[in-house]
Order: structure tokens, then C-alpha cells, then sequence
């Protein structure tokens, strides 16, 4: 009989030292943090260059990289390298499902007018991004009709990555995405029609729907996508004639909705056999790696309307592309009545940035906006702490966030003032009650030091001020709450017990410093925990 002892103990052996240079990795990594070497959305050293410079082979410092992943330190990005993600000590936030439906009523005129003054900060922030290159300035003519061929080919061939079936030929751009949507909206829908919008969604969408005359009803998504009996129990008892999806990147969140939730919306949508818009602006902005599913995807029959594009501050650099589905026989009238075309220089960019291979291409672009991001979440946890947390971001252009305590009147002007180009008021984004305690943060913005230094000056007077008996004028004064309530019956019951005054104050301080622990652990934990199963199975199965 063979003796194994001596070669289980020898594997021990490896197994430990094997450990142990892998935890060598490590060591370095968070020694490089420790010592601000490495930031949040810098590049890690790729895995030849620091095999040299540890000395350890090729397998060990990619197995140390597998363990920083799995732990979430860093992330690998396709075809771009190994990035450092930020890590957050404050519980991140969560966005909820709503559990009922809004109608958008008598907000017409305020709504549209606030969009437009939040524009710059729903579309990026770079200055040299898109821009045309010397070579091509000498033409800026508008091309009649859909554009050059050459180009709907290169947008056809980008749509195809992400597994959305179309053809060229029934391809249109243009330098509005909100001139399609609002053709889409005034050829597919009459005033007075119904419309079921899910939000939190890009605010021009509500707005343009509201301005052209149309009954908005929305319906709230979270983090795992939007109540779907809701959203079929709404189908059945509204007379609604038109859906829009904001894309899986539209949402503030930048959830990446489950496959399962987009299913189920395709066999929703072919029983009704309404119309469909997705408006999907961000596609390119993925933060994680792996094929991008939309709604369009998966749209066999083709009922969307699929509206998409890349967005910048230069208006002449804004470019979108449309499919229209089955509907083109209606809508190519209303996109060639609405002159919506590109200049040869627009439509050269538009080529250019969808080409992988592209110095401006819209991947490299993803990875320098995540970058950002990340070195803006460590940035606003360093100086905020507990006063905000921020939802989980897998894409998108915005970072949201949850204040700790809500914007008041009198605040909220100020910051939209100087600030319009970086934020966007979560009254703007969801109808939901809570919605005053949420921003949507443009991770395109280079600096936001003096916006969070206004909102750090905001946070802290608001707490100091909550804590002080004498009311201040520059305070928005609030009615009284529920838990307020139940503290004067406390008190009330106590005196019909026959308690002497000073036991009756006595026990009022300590129902106040009670109180006064609660609210700072809401501050801390401002969402409740859940079941993510429950969460699952109310969602996606119903």
C-alpha cells in the first residue's frame, strides 16, 4: 500500500505558500491605497509589468488580481486593463419599486421649463469630446434625409454589438433625439391620449409628453426594475396608448434591468400591441463589461421605436439615430418634415466615435467617464460621510444620491443657480414623496468641489439648526410629524397618571434624546433593509 502522508503534507505546504504569495498581491495593492499611489478610477499596472516587479510569476499576480475583483477593489474592463473601484464604508442607497401609480397633472409649464434649464446636466460635460478634426471643417452643409449610407451602416453595425436586429436602409439620423421623440410622440398619440412613462427617468421625456398635451401616469422602477403587476394591472385600467421605457443607462440609478423584467415586458408588450418608445442615450456608458441587452434586443416584432445617440454640451456635437420599427411608414414623413439632418462634419464624428479602434471612440470614453465617477464617489464619501449615500451605479451619466435631509424651497434655488450644469432635483426625475431628498450628480463634471462644499455647509446648518429650540428663519419651518405626535400622547397619558410636573419633563428629555438617536440612525440607514428574494419575486414574477 502506498504511503500519501508525505504528499498530502507537501500540497499543504504549496497550498500555503501559494496563499501567501497571492496575499503578497494584496498587500501591495492596499499598501499602493494606503499611500495614495492608487485612487479610485486609476489603471492598475498590468499583470506582466507587476509579475517583473514583485518577482512572482505570471498565475500568482493573476490569481492576486481574481481575489482584489472578487472583493470588489478592482474591476476588469475588456480590451482596457485592470481599473481601481472605490469602495464605500457608508450603506448604499436604495431605490425601491413604487407600489402605486402617478398621474402628472397642472405641471405643464413649470416642468418643461425646469428641464431646460437642467439640460447641461443630462449630457456630457467634455469639452473636446465629439469634436471634428481640421481636416473636415470645411463642409457643414445638412444632408437631406436619413444621411449618408456609408454612415447608417457603421450605426447599424454598432447596433448589432448590441444585439439589436436593423437595417440601414430604415435607419435615420439626426442632431435632436428630443426632435424624434417629440415627432414620435405627436404621429403615434393625439392630445388628450394616455401615457404610461416609467421613472425615474431623464425629465425631458415627462415634459415634452406634458407640453404637447398628453396625460402622463408613471410608474416608479428600483434597483431590480419596475413592478410589473402594477404596471399590467395600470394597462387594464387606463386607456393607454403609448409606453415609454427610458433604456437600461437612462435611469439616474444606472441599473442594469434583469433579463427576466425585460421578457416580461416584450410579452406585455405584444398582447397589448401598443406602440413603444425606448429612449436609451447612454448605452455607451456601461461601466461593467459584457453585452448590453435593451428592450429593443429583444423586440421581435418590432413594436419600439428606438431612439439613441451620443449628447453634448456643443449642441452641434449632439447626434441620435432612430429606428422606427414598424411604424416607418408613418414616422418618415414627420422626421423629413422636421429637418432633423446631420452636416457631413456631424455625421464624419458620428462614424468616427463608433469605430472601436477610434481615438474618440464611445468605449474609450465609457472607461474615462467611469473613471471619473469613481474618483467622484471617493471624493463626495470623504467629505459628506454619513449625509448622503449613493445608489449603486453600473453606467449611465449621473450618480444618485440620497441626502440625509431633504433640499428645502429656499436652498434649492441657490444650487440651481450655480449648479444647473451638474445636478438635476430628484422632484424633476420621480414623482415619488421622497423625492426631495434625492440629486442626480453628472459624473462628466471635472469639479465639484464648491457644489459639495455648498451642499456640506447645507447639511451641517440643517443639523445644527434641527438640534436648537429656537426655530431659524433661514430653516423652512415643517408641521409637526407622526412620532412628534405620539410623543405628546405619551406625555398627555402620563399626566393622567397622576405623575408630578418635574417627572412629566423629566420623561419628555428622554423622549426627545430618544427621538434625536432614531433620526441620526435614519441618517446613517436612510432605505430599509430587504429580502432581494422577495424583492425578485414581487418584480419579476409577479
Amino acid at each position: 500500500m502506498i504511503d500519501n502522508s508525505y504528499k498530502q503534507i507537501s500540497l499543504r505546504r504549496y497550498k500555503a505558500v501559494a496563499d501567501f504569495l497571492y496575499k503578497g498581491v494584496v498587500d501591495w495593492f492596499l499598501e499602493q491605497v494606503s499611500q495614495d499611489v492608487l485612487s479610485p478610477g486609476d489603471k492598475m499596472p498590468s499583470l506582466r509589468a507587476l509579475s517583473k516587479q514583485l518577482e512572482l510569476s505570471l498565475n500568482t499576480v493573476i490569481h492576486g488580481y481574481e481575489l482584489l475583483v472578487k472583493d470588489g477593489w478592482i474591476e476588469s474592463r475588456p480590451k482596457s486593463g485592470y481599473f481601481v473601484c472605490h469602495r464605500s464604508d457608508v450603506k448604499p442607497a436604495l431605490l425601491l419599486a413604487g407600489e402605486s401609480q402617478y398621474v402628472l397633472e397642472g405641471q405643464e409649464t413649470k416642468s418643461a421649463w425646469a428641464c431646460l434649464a437642467h439640460h447641461g446636466a443630462l449630457v456630457d460635460q467634455a469639452s473636446g469630446y465629439g469634436q471634428a478634426s481640421a481636416k473636415q471643417e470645411d463642409s457643414a452643409l445638412p444632408v437631406l434625409g436619413k444621411g449618408h449610407l456609408a454612415v447608417r451602416e457603421v450605426v447599424n453595425d454598432y447596433l448589432k454589438d448590441m444585439g439589436i436586429k436593423s437595417r440601414a436602409s430604415q435607419l435615420w439620423l439626426g442632431r435632436s433625439p428630443l426632435a424624434m421623440l417629440t415627432q414620435s410622440i405627436q404621429t403615434l398619440t393625439e392630445k388628450g391620449d394616455s401615457v404610461l412613462v416609467i421613472t425615474p427617468c431623464d425629465p425631458r421625456l415627462t415634459s415634452t409628453l406634458q407640453s404637447l398635451g398628453r396625460r402622463v401616469i408613471t410608474i416608479t422602477a428600483g434597483d431590480r426594475g419596475v413592478d410589473l403587476d402594477l404596471a399590467i394591472r395600470c394597462l387594464r385600467e387606463e386607456p393607454i396608448r403609448l409606453i415609454v421605457l427610458p433604456g437600461q443607462f437612462s435611469f439616474p440609478t444606472g441599473q442594469l434591468i434583469s433579463n427576466l423584467s425585460l421578457r416580461r415586458w416584450l410579452a406585455i408588450i405584444e398582447e397589448t400591441q401598443l406602440p413603444v418608445i425606448e429612449w436609451d442615450l447612454c448605452s455607451h456608458l456601461a461601466y461593467r463589461s459584457g453585452p448590453l441587452l435593451t428592450y429593443k434586443s429583444l423586440d421581435q416584432s418590432d413594436h419600439i421605436v428606438y431612439i439613441g445617440g451620443v449628447e453634448n454640451k456643443a449642441s452641434e456635437m449632439t447626434m441620435a439615430w432612430c429606428l422606427p420599427g414598424r411604424h416607418h411608414e408613418l414616422l418618415d414623413g414627420a422626421f423629413l418634415a422636421a429637418d432633423m439632418a446631420l452636416n457631413d462634419v456631424q455625421q464624419a464624428c458620428l462614424s468616427d466615435m463608433l469605430k472601436i479602434n477610434s481615438k474618440a471612440s464611445v468605449m474609450r470614453r465609457a472607461r474615462d467617464v467611469w473613471a471619473n465617477s469613481e474618483r467622484l464617489k471617493a471624493y463626495l464619501d470623504e467629505q459628506l460621510g454619513d449625509q448622503i449615500s449613493l445608489v449603486t451605479s453600473k453606467g449611465g451619466m449621473a450618480l444618485w444620491m440620497r441626502l440625509a435631509k431633504p433640499v428645502n424651497k429656499e436652498t434649492m434655488p441657490t444650487l440651481i443657480a450655480s449648479f444647473r450644469h451638474a445636478i438635476v432635483p430628484g422632484d424633476l426625475l420621480s414623482p415619488e414623496q421622497d423625492a426631495a431628498h434625492w440629486l442626480a450628480l453628472n459624473v462628466t463634471v471635472a469639479d465639484v468641489e464648491p457644489l459639495v462644499s455648498r451642499l456640506k455647509d447645507y447639511l451641517l446648518v440643517s443639523d445644527l439648526a434641527s438640534s436648537e429650540v429656537v426655530s431659524d428663519t433661514n430653516v423652512e419651518t415643517t408641521p409637526a410629524t407622526p412620532q412628534e405626535a405620539l410623543d405628546k400622547e405619551d406625555l398627555s397619558t402620563a399626566d393622567l397618571v397622576e405623575a408630578t410636573d418635574d417627572q412629566a419633563s423629566e420623561h419628555a428629555e428622554v423622549k426627545t434624546s430618544q427621538n434625536k438617536s432614531a433620526e441620526d440612525e435614519e441618517r446613517k440607514t436612510p432605505e430599509p433593509l430587504y429580502n432581494p428574494m422577495l424583492d425578485l419575486i414581487n418584480h419579476d414574477f409577479g
